[in-house]
């Protein structure tokens, strides 16, 4: 199996970067289940933009692998959108008098 970050696997920052968007994401699974929607969208986003660095930095070496990174990020966009409606749902803000 190829490593996921396909070119940029001896690259240490692309490395950093992957890894610190695992790690928000493992994070991001443990706040849902914790009922920290906000606090879990934040990570999430974080994660996202994380890949659509990786998005840019791969797609001149390996387009394919760009695009692929590219999907990664929308999919956590729209996961966040989510979490984001769900604190909503469960703390709703109040409403003006």
């Amino acid at each position: 199996m190829s490593h996921p970050l396909g070119p940029l696997a001896d690259n240490f920052t692309a490395y950093a970067v992957y890894a610190t968007a695992q790690s928000e994401m493992r994070h991001a699974y443990a706040l849902i289940d914790a009922g920290q929607y906000l606090a879990a969208a934040a990570e999430i986003t974080s994660a996202a933009k994380a890949a659509e660095v990786l998005a840019r930095r791969t797609e001149l070496l390996d387009p394919e692998r760009g695009r692929r990174w590219r999907k990664v990020a929308l999919t956590r966009h729209r996961f966040a959108a989510h979490a984001r409606a769900r604190a909503a749902e469960t703390h709703p803000l109040p409403e003006a008098a």
